[in-house]
C-alpha cells in the first residue's frame, strides 16, 4: 500500500495477503471459480513453502487463494457465518470482532481471528433447533481469502485490517447455538498431547482419514475409510466414555455438568455429518460422502468402544453433590463450591439451584417438626443429606411408619423432588427375585416404596434389600441384552407405611438391625390438609430445603468421622429392636410362655389363642394364623425338640399339636 491507501503496482497479491494476515500464514493456490485449494496434498503445506519463490509466483498467477488454517498458520482461524442476518447479532456479542478482518463470498462472512492457546477442531455450527448457522474453521481446513466465487462474484475484504488475536474462550456464542468445544480429556493417558491440534494427533496415532485407490486412467479416488481415525476423531472432539459393563456410551454436557447416555445411532449421525462436512471442505477427500454406509459407521462405533472404554467410571470418582448451578465437592467433611467439570464424572444431579441464604420455615414448621420426635427430625435431615450425595455411605435404609395422613408421603415427595425425580425409581420387593428387576435401578440413586403394605418386607425378594443398600455386588440383566453385568448395591432406600412393617428375618435379625432406621409418626394428623403440599413447598422453598439437607450431610459426615456411623439415641435404637422383635413375635412368645414338660402336650389352637392374648401386652400386631401354622413346626423343633402330632386328645377328639411341651404358667392360660 502507498500513503494514500491505494494498492502499489509493485505489490503482488501474495505479498499483500502476507502483510495483512501475518508473516507466518500459509497460502494455498486455487483455480478460478473453484472453492478450495488445488491438488490432493495441500493440508501438508508448511510455512517453509512460503519461502520458495516458485511457490509465491504460483500463488500470484492462481485464479484464487485460500488460507490453510489452524496450527499451520500460527493459530489463524475463521468464524464462517452462513447468512447476513446472523452477522450483526454475533458482532453485538463480540464488539472486538467488529475491528477484525472480515471476508465475504456470496452471503454472510468469515470473521478472522488468531487464537492464543488451545483451539477447537473444525466443526459445523448449528442452532439448538438443528438448523445451520455456520462453521468454526481451524486446523485441517481452508478458507478462501481472494479470487472468484463459484457463483461469479469476487471475494471481498472489509474491513481490510489484520485479524485480531484473542484466546478462544473470549469468543461469545449465541445462546441458541451449539458452540465449538475445546477437546479435553479426564483420563491419565489423554488423547491429546499438550501442544497438538486434535486432527494432527489423531492422524499420528491412528492413521489418515481415508485410503485411496488408483483409477484405470492413473487418478486417485477415496476407496475406503480408516475406521480408527474417525472413532478417535469423535473421541477427541467430545468428552465421552464407554462403560463396557453397561454397554453404554456417555457424553459430557458442559451446560449441565452431566454425563448423559448417548446412543450409537446419534454418534453415527454425528460422524456421518463430520464426514460430509470434511468431504465438502477438503478436495482431497472428495468421494468420502459415498462411504457413509451403515456398515462403515458400525465399524467406527466398534472402534470407539475400545478407544473410549472406562470400566467403573461412575463408582471411582470424586465425592460431590451435583446441583442445578454448581458442584459441592466434599473434602474434610465440608462442601466446597466448584463449577461443573467432567472430572466429577457425574450422571445424577439435583434440579434445585444452590442459594446459601435460602430458608424453609414452612417445610420445618408445617410438615416436619409437628409430625416427628425432634431426634427423628435430625435423623431425617442427615439421611436427606446422604440422599443428595447419591450413594449410601451408611449402608442403611429408612422406614417412615405410623399415623395415616401424618405427612409421611408428603415428606417422601419433597425428598424425591430435592434428589431429582429422574434419579428415583420404585422399590418393588415382590419383583426383586425376578430376572430383569435389578436392571431398573441402573443410573438411579434412590429407591422408594410409598404407602407399602404391612408384609412389604416379608416377600420372597425382601432380603435383597440388605444387599441393595449394603455394598454387596449384584448381577443385573437387561431384557433383550446379551448377558449380565455386576454393580455394587449403594442405593439409598426410603419406605413409608401406615402400618408397622414386619420382616421375614429368616434367622438374620442382626443384619436387618444393622441396616434399618425407623422414624415413627405418632402425632395426630394436621387439621388442614393442603393439596399437593410437597409441590407447594418445593416451589416456594426448594433452595431452602436443599440447604436443610446439605446441613444434614455436614452433620452426618461429622458423625461418621467421630464414631464411624450415624449417631442414634437409645429411643431410636429401641424402635428398631421393637420392630424386629414384633417381626419375630412367635419365637418371643414361645420362649417366654412355653417350656419342655414330659407327658404334656399343647394343641395348635391353644398355642394360637395364647399367642393372640400375648401380643397386645407387647403392643404388637399378631401374625396371621396361616403364618403361625407355617412357622410353628420349625420353631417348636428348634426351641423344644417337639415334633408335631395329630393325636393330642381334647374333649375326646384328636387335635393337631405338639407333645412334651406345656405353658410355663398353665393356670394362667385359657
Amino acid at each position: 500500500m502507498n500513503a494514500s491507501g491505494a494498492k502499489d503496482s509493485s505489490e503482488t497479491i501474495s505479498s499483500l495477503l502476507i502483510s495483512l494476515l501475518g508473516g507466518d500464514v500459509v497460502l494455498l493456490p486455487c483455480d478460478k471459480g473453484v472453492k478450495g485449494p488445488r491438488g490432493t496434498s495441500w493440508q501438508k503445506t508448511t510455512i517453509a513453502k512460503m519461502r520458495d519463490p516458485k511457490y509465491i509466483r504460483q500463488l500470484d498467477r492462481a485464479g484464487g487463494i485460500a488460507v490453510l488454517l489452524g496450527a499451520a498458520s500460527g493459530g489463524l482461524c475463521s468464524v464462517d457465518i452462513d447468512d447476513d442476518d446472523s452477522v450483526e447479532p454475533f458482532l453485538a456479542l463480540n464488539p472486538d470482532l467488529a475491528a477484525t478482518l472480515r471476508s465475504r463470498g456470496r452471503r454472510g462472512c468469515n470473521l478472522w481471528v488468531r487464537v492464543q492457546g488451545a483451539c477447537p477442531p473444525p466443526s459445523a455450527l448449528t442452532r439448538k433447533d438443528g438448523s445451520a448457522w455456520g462453521e468454526w474453521r481451524s486446523t485441517g481446513v481452508s478458507t478462501m481469502i481472494d479470487g472468484i466465487h463459484p457463483e461469479g462474484m469476487s471475494y471481498t475484504r472489509s474491513p481490510e485490517v489484520p485479524p485480531i488475536t484473542l484466546p478462544f474462550e473470549a469468543i461469545n456464542w449465541p445462546d441458541d447455538l451449539n458452540p465449538p468445544r475445546l477437546a479435553t480429556c479426564d483420563e491419565p493417558d489423554e488423547l491429546l498431547a499438550e501442544d497438538d491440534e486434535p486432527d494432527d494427533d489423531v492422524i499420528r496415532r491412528y492413521g489418515v482419514p481415508v485410503y485411496y485407490s488408483e483409477t484405470p486412467t492413473g487418478g486417485l479416488y477415496v476407496s475406503r475409510i480408516n475406521e480408527p481415525y474417525w472413532a478417535a476423531l469423535y473421541a477427541a472432539e467430545h468428552i465421552m466414555l464407554y462403560e463396557p459393563d453397561e454397554r453404554t456410551f456417555y457424553q459430557y454436557d458442559h451446560e449441565t455438568g452431566l454425563y448423559s447416555v448417548i446412543s450409537p445411532d446419534v454418534i453415527k449421525q454425528v460422524v456421518s455429518h463430520r464426514m460430509l462436512l470434511m468431504s465438502r471442505t477438503k478436495d482431497v477427500l472428495d468421494g468420502l460422502e459415498k462411504l457413509r454406509t451403515e456398515k462403515n459407521l458400525n465399524a467406527v462405533i466398534g472402534q470407539l468402544r475400545g478407544i473410549a472404554e472406562h470400566r467403573h467410571a461412575f463408582t471411582d470418582r470424586p465425592r460431590a453433590v451435583h446441583l442445578a448451578n454448581c458442584m459441592l465437592r466434599i473434602e474434610g467433611g465440608i462442601c466446597i463450591r466448584e463449577n461443573f467439570s467432567p472430572k466429577f464424572r457425574s450422571r445424577n444431579r439435583s434440579p434445585i439451584a444452590f442459594d446459601p441464604d435460602a430458608e424453609c420455615p414452612r417445610f420445618l414448621n408445617e410438615l416436619l417438626l409437628p409430625a416427628v420426635h425432634p431426634d427423628d427430625a435430625i435423623l431425617l435431615q442427615k439421611m436427606a443429606g446422604q440422599y443428595l450425595l447419591g450413594t449410601n455411605i451408611l449402608q442403611r435404609f429408612v422406614i417412615l411408619d405410623g399415623t395415616p395422613g401424618g405427612g409421611k408421603s408428603q415428606l417422601a415427595n419433597v425428598i424425591q423432588a430435592i434428589v431429582g425425580q429422574e434419579n428415583v425409581t420404585q422399590l418393588r420387593t415382590d419383583h426383586l427375585g425376578e430376572r430383569f428387576e435389578l436392571f431398573r435401578f441402573l443410573r438411579r440413586t434412590l429407591l422408594v416404596g410409598v404407602d407399602v403394605n404391612k408384609d412389604f418386607l416379608q416377600s420372597k425378594g425382601a432380603p435383597v434389600i440388605k444387599a441393595l443398600c449394603g455394598g454387596d455386588w449384584l448381577d443385573a440383566e437387561q431384557k433383550g441384552g446379551t448377558g449380565s453385568f455386576q454393580f455394587q448395591g449403594k442405593f439409598n432406600i426410603l419406605m413409608t407405611s401406615n402400618a408397622r412393617l414386619q420382616v421375614a428375618l429368616q434367622g438374620d435379625d442382626g443384619a436387618w438391625k444393622r441396616r434399618m432406621l425407623i422414624v415413627r409418626y405418632e402425632a395426630l394428623p394436621p387439621k388442614r390438609i393442603i393439596f399437593d403440599f410437597a409441590d407447594v413447598l418445593i416451589r416456594e422453598e426448594g433452595p431452602g430445603i436443599l440447604n436443610w439437607a446439605l446441613e444434614g450431610l455436614h452433620m452426618l459426615l461429622k458423625d461418621i468421622e467421630e464414631t464411624g456411623t450415624i449417631r442414634l439415641t437409645d429411643r431410636q435404637k429401641g424402635v428398631v429392636d421393637s420392630l424386629l422383635a414384633e417381626s419375630d413375635s412367635l419365637r418371643w412368645f414361645l420362649t417366654d410362655m412355653v417350656k419342655r414338660q414330659k407327658g404334656s402336650d399343647l394343641t395348635v389352637n391353644e398355642i394360637m389363642q395364647a399367642y393372640a392374648d400375648y401380643c397386645p401386652d407387647k403392643r404388637w400386631q399378631p401374625m396371621k394364623n396361616a403364618q403361625i401354622s407355617y412357622q410353628l413346626p420349625t420353631l417348636m423343633m428348634d426351641l423344644f425338640q417337639a415334633v408335631g402330632a395329630h393325636s393330642c386328645q381334647r374333649d375326646g377328639k384328636a387335635a393337631r399339636g405338639f407333645r412334651g411341651v406345656a405353658f410355663i404358667n398353665p393356670e394362667d392360660q385359657p
